[in-house]
């Protein structure tokens, strides 16, 4: 009995993993539609946004110098992201018609993924193939798209980067 209990409670535990891998983008994702995950935490990105993220990662808002600004880390410090301080306003916002790539001094951000929700772009993710990486957010706000954050990790974690950056929506 003991042992079908244990096989039992091992199936339930891979099916949970299962849900949990399957609600992630795809690794290789250049469109990504904005979705929550129901049992993740919920913090407020700006004045604007929310994102959402899993419990091994801590952060939300916190006081700077500059004012109120996100930042989200992942316990093993492997993901960092970094707000840019969009409650002042002063997101720059990208050029139009919108870049191939952003040069960042000694990095090319020459990936993209676009984020839509309802059929529309709601955000643009320039980042760079590499094990070490960078990756920068612009988000749409009042018709432009504004630098929102930056994010940095190891590019075996790119999925669940990608997975944590679909679950940004509207307040």
């Amino acid at each position: 009995m003991a042992m079908r209990l244990l096989i039992v409670q091992f199936i339930i535990t891979g099916l949970a993993a299962c849900k949990q891998e399957a609600a992630l983008p795809l690794v290789n994702s250049t469109v990504i539609e904005v979705k929550g995950q129901a049992s993740w935490q919920t913090e407020r990105l700006d004045d604007t946004y929310v994102i959402q993220f899993p419990s091994d990662y801590k952060g939300g808002i916190g006081p700077t110098i500059e004012g109120p600004e996100f930042s989200l880390v992942r316990n093993d410090q492997r993901v960092y992201f970094l707000g840019a301080g969009s409650f002042s306003g002063a997101a720059l916002p990208l050029p139009t018609p919108l870049p191939e790539r952003i040069d960042l001094g000694n990095v090319t951000l020459n990936r993209l993924v676009t984020l839509r929700r309802d059929g529309q772009t709601q955000g643009l993710f320039y980042y760079a193939e590499q094990p070490k990486t960078w990756g920068r957010l612009y988000l749409l706000k009042d018709g432009q798209f504004g630098y929102s954050m930056t994010v940095q990790y190891n590019i075996e974690l790119h999925r669940e980067v990608l997975g944590i950056l679909q679950t940004i929506q509207p307040r």
